[in-house]
């Protein structure tokens, strides 16, 4: 046996050992999604069965023994049979992710690359019967008939349809998935040209190993997308809850977190931030009165007028809320808002006296958020402010109390709100 078959086999059972590891892989998260999990699972099979097969046709090539004989038409026609499963189990995969971020089912074309692919499934067995497409030499060494550029050429009509499906539905795409598809699909073509030119330089086979472990790569990133996606929802709803409880603490503010936090994305959003920097405010504003854990519920439900010692405690609130939240490591930014959010433009806030634009922009956001809510809400000693008392209110605090260009944001808003919903509602909140 030469070096060349060597390699052959070599490169054959370390593609099906890479691809038997990418299954358990798959197996282990196939919780994520089971479509999609299983078409990747059949994907790596049939790659892991074409590499064996592979691998025994170069061992037993040119043996002429009788298990030689056997087992090299066994192997190669295995191998011609796998290309064809493959690019099925690929494309099913391909059409399974398209759907699930939001593109219709491919149709018509899809369609029209199944058929062609059991066309020649079908005529690759008849193949073994009428002895077309190749066949073997005395020295048991198989070589192609012209025929088998029949069963090619199908092949590359459904490799193209793929490729149609892929560009027809490229916004449906990540780049990621758009890379490791577009590899999918070209890599393995331009191994056959290579074979198809040179004759015993077979590399098709590494060639669709390579593009499989891209796919399974954009499996494993959609999971760890899933996964990471997940742990959000669980700290957003954790973060709500946490802001109902602090919310249950004072029955005159019931929503009151929740209400600041929407104003302030919808001030944020005026202002023209970053989507990150607007879910960041949000989160901010939810707990901003987080500290009011710590004072006691006799201060908070005081129906009236606080004296100057309580209105002391109540001061202490946005301290012992970022002593609270600078226990939460992996989101420092948590604690901005509850400590400074009743700092003033002008420097004569607290607890720290910082001013302008010293003051953090979620602070300064919140700030107004939290005084246009506590305006628009009814407390135990006066009614809801009306829309033209907040207007009036926030015109005259700008650059005092508020930060101008944020100020000019809430007018804006308030101009919009012609119904005057941007208020507390008995009936929700």
């Amino acid at each position: 046996m030469g070096m060349i078959q060597y390699l052959h086999i070599s490169f054959e059972i370390w593609s099906a050992v890479f691809c038997l590891i990418a299954a358990i892989f798959v197996v282990a998260t196939v919780i994520y999604d089971h479509d999609e999990a299983k078409a990747l699972l059949w994907l790596l099979t049939v790659n892991i069965v074409s590499n064996v097969a592979e691998a025994f046709a170069y061992y037993y090539r040119g043996e002429m023994s009788t298990l030689g004989f056997y087992m090299t038409r066994i192997s190669n026609f295995t191998v011609f049979l796998c290309n064809q499963f493959l690019l099925l189990f690929g494309m099913d995969f391909l059409c399974r992710v398209l759907e699930k971020n939001g593109a219709e089912k491919p149709g018509r074309l899809r369609k029209a690359a199944v058929a062609i692919i059991y066309l020649n499934i079908a005529l690759l067995a008849l193949s073994r019967v009428f002895g077309f497409y190749y066949a073997f030499d005395a020295q048991n060494r198989y070589y192609r008939l012209d025929s088998y550029w029949i069963m090619l050429a199908l092949s590359e009509v459904v490799v193209i349809l793929i490729i149609i499906i892929t560009f027809t539905n490229w916004k449906y795409l990540s780049r990621i998935e758009r890379i490791e598809f577009l590899t999918f699909e070209f890599l393995p073509l331009v191994a056959v040209v290579i074979q198809a030119v040179s004759y015993g330089v077979s590399i098709t086979t590494l060639a669709n190993t390579v593009s499989i472990l891209l796919i399974f790569m954009t499996y494993e990133y959609g999971y760890a997308d899933y996964t990471m996606q997940k742990e959000r929802r669980l700290l957003a709803q954790m973060i709500s809850a946490f802001a109902q409880a602090i919310d249950a603490k004072d029955s005159y503010t019931g929503g009151h977190s929740t209400r600041v936090a929407e104003y302030s994305r919808m001030l944020a959003e005026q202002m023209g931030l970053s989507s990150q920097q607007i879910d960041r405010v949000y989160k901010m504003a939810l707990l901003h009165d987080v500290g009011k854990i710590g004072v006691s519920d006799l201060i908070l439900r005081k129906n009236g007028k606080l004296s100057d010692e309580e209105y002391n405690v109540i001061k202490e609130h946005p301290s012992k809320g970022s002593a609270i939240l600078d226990n939460i490591t992996e989101m420092p930014e948590l604690s901005i808002g509850a400590r400074w959010h009743h700092e003033r433009y002008d420097g004569t806030g607290y607890p720290d006296r910082i001013k302008g634009t010293d003051i953090p922009i979620e602070a300064r956001i919140i700030c107004v958020a939290d005084s246009y809510d506590a305006m628009t809400s009814s407390r135990g000693y006066r009614p809801v402010f009306t829309q033209e008392m907040v207007r009036d209110e926030i015109v005259r605090c700008a650059g005092t109390q508020f930060d101008p260009q944020i100020a000019a944001c809430m007018l804006r808003i308030i101009d919009a709100d012609t119904d005057y919903n941007l208020r507390e509602h008995h009936d929700g909140g």
